[in-house]
Order: structure tokens, then sequence, then C-alpha cells
């Protein structure tokens, strides 16, 4: 379908060259076709006559000169074109839709990706999480959208680098410290109360019990035991939730260079900082802000502020095309800061994005649990993994657009039924598999399949299913701009619902030996096209069930 987008495309622009000279005048050379956004609106669409309309000459006009334009070029793959309020829809034959399947068959590899990112390069920080404590589903939330992002991104064409920020300095690292100890005097008979604004969670007497004994010559032995330990734990339920990342940045490491005031140098001679109150201000209302920001406070302390943009001038100088960063519901403030820190370091803040990925509520059926993460109460990472498991987690958090609330249903996600949509699309998967195992064992090769006849494909489940096959690589292009996830989850619902309603209507291998050759290359198409998806989500694809 990529193909024939790309000979629509152009087709419009050879029709542009039709046009009255004062409309042509407004051509920017640049024509976008997309696939329809519902069946009877065609297999793709246009709205070039919106862009070139003008007073004189309304949209409904120019797509009606654009379409005889293109009537008369003889499109062997176009059945018809319809205007629609300036819209042109293209309706493909269904011969060319047909031979999709056989596009998909001889490249399952790369059927789908495309070269919007070629020789672009991607920094995408997500979860980065402060070693302070085991993470919560609000981090699991950002890890299976940031992975799966990266991996979309990456099928785009972009060199994408995932990195991890440790937040390992600061206040926050003296107070884990200091909780830390005083879990361990406890256990060891002493009334030591852990700090009032300190981590009151269980997670440190576990933590504490591994201590076997306190060197005396190591003041903050207590911090970088916690840090390590607590890193090393982050580390593993990544990992086990399928996440890994390229690179770990530290925070302690632009304190220890000089990194830090090396970034208030250079803001200092742009003149973006002043004193006032005894304070350092950085002047971010120049940059978009609602206000000026401290940098560094009267007593000399800095505030989380000048770490992060320090950070924000290490991710600029590695000379990334774009950065991404994924932020948690606490951070939506910080978003007009870290966007005028860049710019103010000359950076082009259309270049950053910063996503910010909103809350989750559990639920058991109709119960909501109610956590308090100050308290130390509330549900791991490892906790959910270990209820419902990695895939159902990935696929619930993934589902649901990013900047929504997510309400998540544990009893739901641990069904093995198909109310459960992971289980329905493993079950899809596997079915898909079953099928063509059982063809070969009726002497169905897969060579065969490549030379079907498609033509015999046309029944009205089947057409819904080739379009929506269709649809697979404009949806990698449209994430990829967009960023929004979640559409690759919602189309392979959609793809399985398809799926389910065709294999329930007709008989996939039958008396009819070329119509069952057609259909096993359907189901083909379809395994490769789940498959992939699914990879792209980093849900696995089971062989049974």
């Amino acid at each position: 379908m990529k193909e024939v987008r790309e000979r629509l495309a152009e087709a419009l622009k050879k029709a542009v060259d039709r046009l009255p000279a004062e409309l042509r005048e407004g051509f920017s050379g640049q024509v976008a076709v997309v696939p329809s956004a519902k069946k009877e609106f065609g297999d793709f669409t246009s709205n070039l006559a919106l862009k070139l309309a003008r007073k004189n000459h309304p949209a409904s006009e120019v797509a009606g000169f654009l379409k005889q334009a293109l009537l008369e070029e003889h499109l062997d793959f176009l059945d018809r074109v319809e205007e629609k309020s300036g819209f042109l829809n293209f309706f493909l034959k269904k011969q060319t839709r047909a031979e999709l399947i056989r596009t998909i068959l001889t490249s399952p590899e790369t059927f789908g990706s495309c070269s919007l990112g070629a020789g672009k390069k991607v920094l995408l920080e997500f979860v980065s999480a402060n070693p302070t404590g085991p993470l919560t589903i609000a981090h699991g939330r950002q890890a299976a959208f940031g992975e799966a992002l990266a991996r979309i991104l990456t099928f785009a064409g972009y060199q994408v680098t995932r990195e991890y920020y440790h937040n390992d300095a600061g206040r926050q690292i003296r107070l884990l410290g200091q909780s830390l100890k005083a879990r361990y005097e406890q256990l060891h008979g002493k009334d030591t109360p852990v700090p009032e604004d300190g981590y009151h969670g269980h997670y440190l007497i576990d933590l504490a019990r591994k201590i076997k004994s306190v060197p005396e010559d190591q003041p903050d032995f207590f911090e970088k035991f916690a840090v390590e330990e607590i890193s090393r734990s982050i580390r593993e339920d990544l990992a086990r939730f399928g996440v890994t990342f390229d690179s770990y940045i530290s925070e302690q490491t632009f304190h220890q260079q000089g990194e830090v005031q090396a970034t208030l140098r250079d803001l200092e001679k742009a003149g973006c900082l002043y004193q006032a109150e005894g304070a350092t201000w950085f002047r971010s209302t120049s940059f978009g802000d609602d206000k000026d920001r401290v940098l560094v406070k009267g007593d000399g302390s800095l505030t989380y502020l000048a770490p992060d943009i320090a950070y924000h001038r290490y991710k600029i100088v590695r000379g990334y095309d774009l950065i991404i960063d994924i932020l948690g519901p606490d951070h939506h403030g910080y978003v007009p800061r870290l966007k005028a820190a860049v710019a103010a370091l000359g950076f082009p803040q259309e270049k950053i994005h910063i996503i910010i990925v909103q809350l989750t509520t559990l639920f058991r059926g109709q119960e909501k649990l109610r956590m308090s993460t100050r308290a130390g109460e509330f549900i791991s990472l490892r906790q959910l993994m270990d209820e419902v498991g990695p895939d159902a987690a990935k696929f619930f958090f993934i589902f649901r657009r990013a900047e929504s609330h997510l309400d998540f249903d544990l009893k739901l996600a641990k069904k093995q039924s198909l109310e459960n949509p992971v289980y329905y699309l493993q079950y899809a998967h596997v079915r898909l598999l079953h099928l063509q195992q059982f063809a070969a064992q009726q002497g169905f090769s897969q060579q065969e399949c490549l030379q079907a006849d498609l033509s015999l494909l046309q029944e009205k489940e089947e057409e819904a299913l080739i379009k929506q096959l269709g649809d697979f690589p404009g949806v990698i292009e449209r994430i990829s701009q967009t960023l929004e996830v979640h559409q690759l989850a919602e189309y392979l619902l959609a793809l399985a619902r398809f799926f389910h309603s065709w294999y329930q209507h007709h008989r996939v291998v039958n008396q009819q030996r070329a119509l069952t050759l057609a259909r096993l290359a359907l189901v083909q198409a379809l395994q490769v096209v789940f498959s992939r998806a699914m990879q792209l989500l980093n849900i696995s694809v089971p062989d049974r069930m």
C-alpha cells in the first residue's frame, strides 16, 4: 500500500500542473495521502484541495479539477475517486488490495516500516525513577510506554537511544541514607526514629537486614548501600518487564565533574541569570515560562532545576535531532521550565517533546485499591507482574493515551478468557499458527500460498481484513509523528476482531483448494503483521495457550 500511496501522491502533483496559475502559486510541492479513517471514505484520502483553495476557487471546485485530472491518468490500481467536503477519497480495486497480501509475504521483516526517521537521532529518556524505593505502577506505565515508543520509532527509521537518568544526589538521597540507618539501628535494638520526611516503606527493613556490618570510615555508607541495592532491584524489575536502556546517566557525575557550574556559567554569559533576594534566578519568563525560577538558593544550595538543566545541556551537546522526555504526572509544572532551559541553551524548543504519563488507579473488580507512596503503602511494579504477568501489565498500560488517567482492573487482567484484551490478542495469534500447522498436515505448503489466486478473496470480512492490514504502515507513520503509542494497541485489537469475525463465518481449509490457498495466504499475512505489532508493543507472542 505504501507504493500505492506514493503513486497517488505523484499523480496529484501532476494534476496540480493543470490547475489555474493562481492556485499553482500556493502549492508547496508536498502532497499528503493518508489512510482513510472510515470505510465509507475509501482506502486513502487527501486534503490537497482544501490547502489549495482560494476565495474565488472553493475546495469543492479544486477537488473537482484534481479528480478529473486523476481519472484521465487511468491509474490501474484505482477503482474510483470521490469528493467529500473538499477531501478527495480514493477507492482501490479489490485486486489491488488483495495483492497487498503478496507484498507482506515477500517482505515480512520490513512491511510497515518507513524511512521518516532516516538519518535522525532521537534521545528517549524514560522511567528515571529515583533510587529511593521500588518501581511503582506509575513507573511501570512509563516503562511500557517508553519501550514501545522506542521500538516503533526504530521501526520508522530513527536511531533511538534509550536513556535512564539516576537522581542519585541531593536531599532525597541524604534522607534515604538516614532512613536506612534508622531501620538498621532499630533491628539492632536502638529506638532510632525514621525522619518524618524520610522513607517509611517496609522495603528499607528488608534492605537493612542485608547489612552485615557498617564501616566506620564511610560516613555515607547507608546512602551508597541503599542506592546500589535499590538501583540493582530496579534494573532486575525492568529486565523482567522487557525494558533495557542503552545509557545510564548519574546526577552525581554532573556535580563531580563540574557540569552544573559550567551550565550556570553558560546561562550567565547568555544573560539568562540575575541576582535577587540573595538567590540566583533563571530568567525563564523570557522563554515562555510563567515566572522566573531560582537555581541557587541564598544558602548556596542548588534547586532541583539546576542539575536538570545541566543534564539537558548534556543531551543537547551530543547532537540529537529530537529529545523526548517521558515524565510522571507530578511534573506538569516542570514542562515550561525545561523548555525554557533548552531554549536558553540554544536548542530549538520544537525539538524537545515532553510527554506526561498520567496516574494509574488500581481496581480489583469494583473495589478501588488505596495507596500512599509517602507512607510506603503501594503496590510495586514487581507485585503487579507477580499478580497479572508482564504482558497484561504492559498492554493495559499502553492501551490508553499516555496523557489520560488509567483505571487498571486487576481482576480483568488476570482472566484467562476473551474478555481480557491481552488474552484475546494472544489467542488470535495462536489460532493463526494452528491454522497454518493444520494446513501443513493437510498438504498445503507456504510456497503454494505465495502463488495463490488472491482475487478469490471476495467475502466482506476478507475485504475488511485486507484493508486493516493495509492500514498498518499508516499507523506506524502516524505514531512516529504524534508519539501516541495507544494507536497501535487499538489497531491490533481491531485486527483481532476482524480476524475472529472472519474465522467464525468462513472455513479456511475447505474443499476448494484454490480458495483454501488464498485464505491461507491471508492467514500468513495476518500472522506477520500480528507478530510484528505485538513485538513493537513488547508483548510476547506465544505459540500455544
